[in-house]
């Protein structure tokens, strides 16, 4: 074949990839045509997630998500991730949406998108033996145990640097249930999680320990990630989720698992609230 030729076939085939691209399925159309949305999300973190005595697989992201794909028409389908693959798994188009109790932060930003707004507050916390440590400046060149995979495991010395000249060693666990046991044990001194995934963990085997200096530092927020560079999938997301806060479905939610006679009771309000400019998509954090 002459290299004219080939350089012409080589030209058709650049252009009918560049048109295919173009005319190439979303994720959103992908999934209505599949009929089945893949969510990943955690059996590990207490109440966001976990396999409860009967052996079923809940929390509050797994009812957070059947809302989801019951709003998009399709099946869902519980795709299990931990702290290392809840983002990997977007990336590689593993799942769909990732629903994991993830805190919403600049580094994961560069990885992924998320739905607007974040679905719930958090604050992190150093766990310990009652009356062992009266301040965070005790916990200086101490062990801290953290989850694999969780920003606490930078969050944490940083929080510790302001208090004491000290570092601390930090180790890492599988998940909290690992870590609260480590603790138990004496392995380590302290364990940092997310307030109320540890108050879940710790449950009637916490009543030895507690917050150290009742204190929560590093606040942050959950957000629902979805894969980068796909706004049409991302805006349907946000719009189901903005839609749930406008119509009082996320606030059964949330009652069910954090309010006074929820399973999960908790005084800090760490729900979203929209605005009452909605219609221009703004929402409000609670005081």
């Amino acid at each position: 074949m002459k290299r004219s030729s080939v350089i012409v076939l080589l030209s058709a085939l650049l252009l009918v990839s560049l048109v295919s691209l173009a005319a190439g399925e979303g994720l959103l159309d992908e999934v209505k045509k599949r009929g089945v949305v893949r969510i990943g999300i955690g059996n590990a973190t207490p109440p966001m997630n976990y396999i409860d005595e009967k052996g079923v697989w809940t929390g509050f992201d797994v009812d957070l998500g059947d809302e989801i794909a019951k709003r998009l028409g399709v099946k869902v389908e519980r795709v299990l991730v931990d702290n290392k693959t809840r983002i990997a798994f977007l990336a590689n188009r593993s799942i769909d949406i990732s629903l994991a109790n993830i805190s919403v932060t600049n580094s994961r930003q560069e990885q992924m998108d998320y739905a607007e707004p974040p679905y719930f507050w958090t604050g992190k916390i150093f766990y310990a033996k009652k009356g062992k440590f009266k301040s965070l400046k005790d916990l200086g060149g101490k062990k801290i145990g953290v989850d694999q995979g969780s920003n606490a495991f930078i969050a944490a010395p940083q929080e510790l640097a302001k208090h004491s000249d000290k570092k601390p060693e930090m180790l890492s666990f599988q998940n909290s249930a690992e870590g609260f046991l480590a603790l138990k044990q004496g392995k380590i001194d302290a364990y940092s999680q997310d307030a109320p995934i540890m108050a879940a963990v710790s449950g009637s085997l916490g009543a030895e320990y507690e917050a150290v200096a009742g204190m929560i530092y590093s606040p942050g927020l959950y957000g629902i990630g979805v894969p980068e560079n796909d706004s049409d999938w991302r805006d349907r997301i946000s719009f189901i989720l903005q839609d749930m806060l406008e119509d009082g479905t996320y606030e059964k939610l949330y009652l069910k698992w954090f309010g006074p006679k929820g399973t999960f009771p908790m005084s800090v309000n760490s729900r979203p609230r929209l605005s009452d400019t909605y219609g221009d998509m703004l929402f409000v954090w609670p005081d």
